[in-house]
């Protein structure tokens, strides 16, 4: 039912206390944080695809993969005499990362836990892999390592594909209501409205003068 679904992108109204430059920046950044945190829509039907810390909405996926990395590699380097001495453990827990992130791929969990698991996992192993080129002696296996490193991003992102985070999007009956739901639409509309105060407010104090 439509009306179960709540959006935030029904409109592109725009509510300022104060039309200032600064609040208008502030306002501007606030309109498209979801663009550059949640990386999702965030409205109720990508709910399990973000965390909400108040009004913040962080994208499941890099958060956990990206902490998780962060956590694993403190690790990693507070400890070197085991993974130094030892590098076939890192290259363990990096297939592991890879064994997590291949699955995830394959089963592509709905809830929040499981993809949090998964992708807390893949990153665990990516950070192994990253402690391993740079425990390594041989520069030119390092270079290899990170160049491998680089194509295996580039190629994850070829498979996910152009506009794979807004699929529900496509048949959410929102999509074709009367006043459609659009958020990369309603989004640049507010940005445009603001950009367009602030012009308004500047032509205004040019002719004053």
């Amino acid at each position: 039912m439509i009306e179960e679904i709540e959006s935030p992108y029904l409109n592109d109204e725009i509510n300022l206390s104060r039309t200032t430059p600064f609040h208008v920046f502030i306002e501007v950044m606030k309109v498209t944080a979801w663009k550059r945190f949640a990386h999702h829509p965030t409205c109720s039907q990508y709910k399990n695809h973000y965390y909400s810390i108040g009004k913040l909405k962080l994208c499941v996926g890099c958060t956990s993969l990206y902490s998780s990395i962060i956590l694993s590699l403190i690790i990693y380097m507070t400890i070197p005499s085991i993974f130094k001495t030892i590098p076939l453990i890192l290259g363990i827990l990096f297939l592991y990362g890879c064994f997590s992130a291949l699955i995830h791929f394959v089963v592509r969990p709905s809830t929040k836990l499981m993809k949090t698991i998964f992708r807390s996992s893949a990153g665990i192993g990516l950070g192994a892999y990253l402690a391993l080129i740079f425990y390594l002696r041989l520069w030119w296996l390092q270079i290899i390592l990170f160049l491998l490193l680089l194509a295996g991003f580039v190629v994850y992102g070829l498979i996910r594909g152009k506009g794979h985070n807004q699929k529900k999007c496509c048949t959410c009956p929102l999509h074709t209501a009367e006043i459609p739901c659009n958020p990369v639409k309603n989004t640049n509309i507010k940005v445009r409205k603001l950009n367009e105060l602030v012009a308004s407010q500047l032509r205004e104090k040019n002719s004053s003068e």
